[in-house]
């Protein structure tokens, strides 16, 4: 796999086109042997884990067509709608698929939203899995007017959600088709990525999303004629271009130990390898506590009266034993469930090579919460004087906090599944 490729530079009034295939279809073979016989290549998106099903691409069919060069993208595991997911889920959809994709073999740099459905998490997620561009469903005008633009600039609005007409439907004409083209071409040139799906016709049984044989082999032909007046076709990783990043799987490994805080080995109430912290004036009382969020126990707090500082149950302060070892430059996500009367927040320190153990960072301030809730929040990169890492939640006003079922996790790890 290369490991970088160079961005695409357009020529003024230049159009691009990108021949775009999801699901990985086995009827889309027919679109490879086309495009070959023309010298062109498309980008096939892949759910890794219907593979090999009833009507999929195999593994094999998928490796033979990057072996003549054509693009091999992420298209989430199982294709659900990912924003009716929770944020988890949508990570192991969208981490693990390019995870299995590049354990087999693949560069995997470009990743399209099944269905078009993101929203602002599910992109954000799509930027931690190390994907270089992610590509919409529409966006783009069908017509020769209207306010939408008729070609996505180069290099894009946004990489992360890269416009196109929508996925081409049977009632699709050959006409329209040439049109996403024709109207790119006469409004100063641009990328347009065009979707197609099933390719077969008539379709049995029939398949909104398809294209037939015959026009889809037509509109091919036609595209290679515009070649003459600068309009190409390209791959979409052709376009973007950039350095193929490591592969991120979901969940991290967990780098805390006694996360559930249930261990408490010499009996002070204190979780083995964690440390009750604090600083200031303040009056506050501990409590080991059933009312867990899982297992049998949980850790309470309660200020009582403060002028200053703080209390925080953080990960045990020690030479190696409970201290994660960070990698400079690496983000940690770190989690926890918990319930306050008050605002709480993440706090992080680290350990210097001469031992001394200083404060490093904190997150957002967290609302009260009657009930347990879930909380997370990324460190910024760890900077090289950073030899072991401590973590944990902290409370700065009167009030109680209690906390449980804590997660450490770095986020460039590059572990498979």
């Amino acid at each position: 796999m290369e490991p970088t490729t160079r961005a695409t530079a357009l020529l003024p009034g230049q159009v691009v086109v990108s021949l775009n295939f999801d699901d990985c279809l086995a009827s889309q073979l027919i679109a490879a042997s086309a495009m070959e016989a023309r010298g062109m290549r498309g980008t096939f998106f892949i759910n890794s884990s219907r593979l090999g099903q009833s009507g999929r691409l195999t593994l094999a069919q998928v490796r033979t067509l990057r072996d003549k060069g054509h693009e091999i993208g992420g298209h989430t595991l199982t294709h659900p709608h990912l924003t009716e997911l929770s944020a988890d889920n949508q990570r192991k959809e969208i981490c693990n698929d390019r995870v299995a994709l590049l354990n087999d073999g693949f560069r995997v740099t470009s990743f399209a939203y099944p269905f078009g459905d993101k929203d602002a998490t599910t992109r954000q997620i799509v930027i931690d899995c190390n994907y270089n561009s992610a590509r919409e469903s529409g966006g783009l005008r069908t017509s020769s007017t209207g306010s939408s633009p008729a070609a996505e600039p180069v290099p894009p609005a946004d990489p992360y959600a890269i416009r196109t007409n929508g996925s081409v439907q049977a009632t699709t004409t050959l006409t329209d088709l040439k049109n996403y083209v024709l109207h790119a071409e006469d409004s100063g040139g641009g990328w347009v990525p065009i979707v197609f799906h099933h390719i077969c016709g008539p379709c049995d049984p029939p398949q909104t999303y398809s294209i037939s044989p015959a026009n889809l082999t037509a509109f091919i032909d036609w595209l290679a004629t515009r070649a003459s007046r600068g309009t190409t076709v390209a791959t979409m990783d052709a376009i973007i271009g950039g350095v193929l990043k490591p592969p991120v799987s979901w969940p991290p490994a967990q780098l805390l130990k006694n996360p559930s805080l249930e261990a408490d080995s010499n009996g002070d109430g204190t979780p083995d390898c964690w440390q009750r912290g604090g600083f200031g004036n303040n009056t506050f009382t501990w409590n080991r506590t059933s009312d867990a969020h899982g297992g049998s126990w949980a850790q309470q707090v309660r200020i009582t009266q403060i002028t200053d500082g703080d209390r925080k149950l953080i990960t045990r302060q020690d030479d190696s034993s409970c201290t994660p070892t960070p990698t400079t430059g690496h983000h940690y996500r770190i989690t926890a469930w918990y319930k306050a009367t008050t605002q709480v927040r993440f706090k992080a320190y680290y350990r210097t090579s001469a031992g001394a153990w200083t404060y490093w960072s904190q997150g957002p301030l967290l609302p009260p919460k009657s009930s347990y809730t879930f909380a997370e929040w990324t460190t910024p990169a760890t900077p090289s004087a950073a030899k072991a890492l401590s973590v944990g939640l902290s409370i700065d006003q009167v009030g109680t906090l209690t906390m449980d079922d804590f997660t450490l996790a770095d986020m460039e790890a590059t572990a498979s599944v």
